[in-house]
């Protein structure tokens, strides 16, 4: 699944959390920075940590969620990693978001992406996990594999249990908890997002 344009009933629902960052819960570096981000948007953005408010999104899909900083916008779409924070900035903070576009010059944009994707994939190693998430399998924290609002389980409609089987091993080959999925971030796409 990959997350697609929100359906006027579900934005409907959602509207009183959006705009909205979505954090994962699990990093301790992430929710640092929500706080940070909480400071800084002054109530003009929400932010909640991934594993709490993914059941309200059902168009969000939760590998990308997890992959890096989501920002769902009012309108339902979304933007992930480096881009999130500029536009989150351009939201919050108007002045600093005008500075922070200067990501969009070419060649700056693609280093900025590859950093954030490097340090986002390494993100527990780096920085550790949140002592709610210490017992984390093998390091494997994520999205928990509880039914969402659009009665699919981890948003996988078409998934078998092999099939989510498979898609809760770990890169390191071993399982991961039966309860999440894996946080280890794909490879960086987001063209599909704006």
């Amino acid at each position: 699944m990959a997350t697609r344009t929100a359906r006027p009933s579900e934005l409907e629902r959602a509207r009183h959390t959006l705009p909205l960052v979505l954090y994962d819960g699990a990093c301790r570096f992430c929710t640092a920075q929500a706080r940070n981000v909480r400071a800084l948007a002054g109530g003009r953005v929400h932010v909640r940590p991934l594993q709490e408010a993914l059941r309200e999104l059902p168009w969000v899909d939760p590998d990308e969620a997890v992959a890096a900083l989501t920002l769902v916008r009012e309108d339902g779409r979304t933007a992930a990693g480096a881009r999130a924070i500029v536009e989150l900035l351009r939201l919050a903070r108007p002045l600093l978001g005008a500075l922070a576009s200067l990501y969009y010059l070419p060649g700056l944009r693609q280093l900025v992406d590859r950093g954030y994707d490097f340090v986002a994939a390494r993100r527990y190693a780096l920085f550790g996990t949140t002592p709610d998430h210490e017992r984390c399998d093998d390091g494997a924290c994520g999205v928990p594999w509880t039914e969402r609002a659009d009665g699919n389980p981890g948003g996988d409609a078409e998934a078998d249990p092999a099939e989510r089987a498979d898609a809760q091993n770990t890169s390191t080959g071993r399982r991961a908890a039966s309860s999440v999925r894996s946080t280890t971030p794909p490879s960086s796409d987001s063209s599909h997002r704006e």
